[in-house]
């Protein structure tokens, strides 16, 4: 029996908990965006330094939303620098970085600019073309993958 290709593919909503383990960031919740062409990390504190030929970033994330006592500092190597439109009005030339991302059983290298400003609402917004070929994106719902602030997603009981 032939097996649809989109029956292979995960399920996952318009937010969804991810992780980046080369950046050390457990978990953090993540905004797929269908109108992105690419995938933002709003970071602070970044600085840029030679490692020998290489170029490399080094920043700050808050990964929990609405919350800026959690700290994250990772290092990363350049892929490549960009002029991003971040809103109508606001445009920053941001740095890139590839690194793996881990959502629910998937696993994925992805291209993430670094954009310097902490205060959004997602401190991760997910191209939907990071997804594509990988993922069924369903708009209307949130958390297909598993919500780690319920308590069953951790093991508890009752």
């Amino acid at each position: 029996m032939k097996r649809d290709k989109n029956s292979l593919l995960l399920d996952v909503g318009w937010c969804e908990w991810v992780a980046f383990p080369q950046l050390k960031i457990p978990a953090i919740e993540a905004q797929i965006d269908s109108e992105s062409r690419f995938s933002l990390l709003y970071t602070f504190d970044y600085t840029t330094f030679k490692d020998g030929t290489e170029l490399m970033v080094s920043f700050g994330i808050h990964p929990i939303q609405k919350n800026t006592d959690v700290e994250v500092y990772s290092v990363a190597p350049v892929k490549n620098r960009r002029l991003i439109l971040l809103s109508d009005t606001q445009r920053q030339w941001c740095y890139s970085i590839e690194t793996e991302l881990r959502i629910g059983s998937m696993k994925k290298i992805v291209e993430l600019y670094l954009v310097n400003n902490s205060s959004s609402v997602f401190r991760l917004q997910l191209a939907s073309q990071a997804m594509k070929k990988l993922a069924n994106i369903n708009p209307q719902k949130r958390y297909m993958t598993g919500n780690i602030l319920s308590p069953g997603f951790l093991g508890a009981t009752g």
